[in-house]
């Protein structure tokens, strides 16, 4: 397997705890339901009883809610409560004016996280380096808000009737010879939490568990491009976000780690047919009805990858991206750290068009304004450029295709830019006039096809939405980015 030569290229090497968590019902194919004839003779009868008295306005349509934009529709439903919030991580070094925008860090939301858990946390995770022990001397005394949450998660093996102790699940991806798992085998090793190791390439023959995220007492949950990683508390830059009180949304999203959890338990099996109790009634078409923070009324889903780790009901998250590009009206604002429309970790590039022909499209047959803002780093392949150059070909003013691309750029001091897999945007986002869409893969075919990732898609439902939302939040981010000195011309 050709190793993933980015910011995530340190996954850990984890071993395989044998002890188990509670564990999702086991997923089985449905079993097909046997009839009684008399009994449907019976019920047949009766429903034609109540047609002949009903009369016509049995037939009267339902009332429907707002339309949503990128769907058909969520017809009736109750509006679930949940308090939502983006997080990020400004690198330190990284400064914008005095009246930016500025958010929740990702530390001081997993402390939340912490302080508030009272029976469980379960994690999701690429690769675990919360600690300083590979960069010795390099670390420019930032690595202490890692190292404390670490420490905080480490005294859970303590526990005792003051603080009682949490049932802390974490599943994580495959070792690789990058970097070590020490601090999970730590933390299995003391008690302190349960670590199960997915194996993608035994399924799909490459890929990883790329996905980060945090549930706490199946009421809150972050999810994000935050790797457990001390750098991406302090030295690179990532966007979240953090529900609290928002149990609906929250059990959703466990389902997916529950399909992460039965993989890492049960190693000789191949990826089953999920049963009902993987199942989501929540996506594209039948999205969530959320009231988020009490003030705006939303419409949201939770997005996964790949399609075989999707149950019944669920969107996949390619599907999720494509949708909200082809329902844009005016603009497409895309942050991410990667673009390619190549399958790149193989062992031959495939040609992989998906995404970068829907945003040609959008620009071309419907005149909307797309703009990308793609990092650069010591990691970055020149070769990107060579894509980005022929989607920026285009543009015609004369034609009205309007795309435009920057490269965001992470300095540093000479002694941050020698801490290794640091300085850079990791962020993975798309934020539209009606949509905000919050990541965790990279944009390359690999991330669809064959690895892990999870999508949090949330939509306004009023056309005249003036106040303040988690939508408008995102673009005032993505504005803040791209107009500021740290982004640059592509060239």
């Amino acid at each position: 397997m050709v190793q993933y030569k980015t910011l995530e290229n340190q996954e850990s090497d984890a071993e395989n705890a044998n002890s188990t968590a509670k564990e999702p019902e086991e997923p089985q194919r449905p079993q097909a339901a046997t009839a009684n004839h008399h009994q449907a003779a019976q019920m047949m009868i009766v429903t034609m009883f109540l047609l002949l008295f009903l009369g016509s306005s049995f037939f009267q349509p339902r009332p429907r809610l707002h339309q949503y934009r990128g769907g058909r529709g969520h017809g009736l439903g109750r509006y679930e409560p949940c308090d939502i919030q983006l997080v990020e991580t400004i690198p330190i070094g990284l400064n914008y004016s005095a009246n930016s925008p500025r958010f929740l860090s990702t530390y001081e939301a997993w402390l939340q996280l912490l302080g508030n858990a009272k029976t469980s946390l379960d994690i999701a995770s690429f690769y675990w380096t919360l600690t300083a022990a590979d960069t010795p001397g390099e670390t420019d005394n930032s690595s202490y808000p890692g190292e404390d949450i670490f420490s905080k998660l480490l005294a859970n093996r303590n526990g005792g009737s003051q603080t009682p102790k949490l049932q802390i699940s974490i599943a994580q991806s495959d070792p690789s010879s990058v970097s070590a798992d020490s601090n999970t085998k730590i933390l299995a090793s003391t008690g302190a939490a349960k670590v199960v190791t997915l194996s993608f390439p035994k399924y799909f023959g490459s890929g990883v568990l790329h996905t980060k995220l945090w549930i706490v007492d199946d009421q809150h949950f972050y999810l994000g491009s935050a790797n457990m990683d001390w750098r991406a508390l302090t030295q690179v830059k990532e966007m979240g976000v953090l529900a609290q009180n928002c149990p609906a949304l929250t059990e959703d999203i466990k389902k997916i780690f529950k399909a992460y959890w039965y993989l890492g338990t049960h190693q000789d099996e191949g990826i089953p047919s999920w049963n009902w109790g993987y199942d989501t009634k929540y996506n594209k078409e039948t999205p969530m009805l959320i009231s988020v923070n009490k003030n705006s009324s939303m419409a949201g889903y939770l997005a996964s990858s790949p399609p075989p780790l999707s149950a019944r009901g669920r969107t996949n998250d390619l599907d999720a991206i494509l949708n909200i590009i082809d329902t844009a009206i005016t603009y497409i604002n895309i942050a991410v750290m990667d673009y390619y429309p190549l399958i790149i970790y193989e062992k031959k590039h495939q040609y992989w068009p998906v995404i970068d022909d829907a945003l040609r499209r959008a620009a071309v047959e419907r005149g909307i304004i797309v703009k990308l803002l793609i990092s650069w780093w010591k990691h970055s392949n020149p070769s990107e450029d060579r894509y980005l150059k022929s989607l920026l070909d285009i543009a015609s003013e004369k034609d009205n295709i309007n795309i435009q691309i920057r490269r965001f750029i992470v300095n540093g001091t000479e002694n941050q830019e020698n801490i290794p897999f640091a300085r850079v945007n990791h962020n993975k986002y798309m934020v539209t006039d009606r949509v905000a869409y919050i990541g965790t893969s990279n944009w390359s075919g690999d991330y669809f096809t064959d690895t892990a990732g999870i999508g949090f898609v949330i939509s306004e439902l009023h056309e005249t939405e003036s106040r303040k939302n988690l939508r408008s939040d995102l673009c005032d981010v993505f504005e803040r980015d791209w107009n500021s000195p740290y982004a640059h011309p592509f060239e």
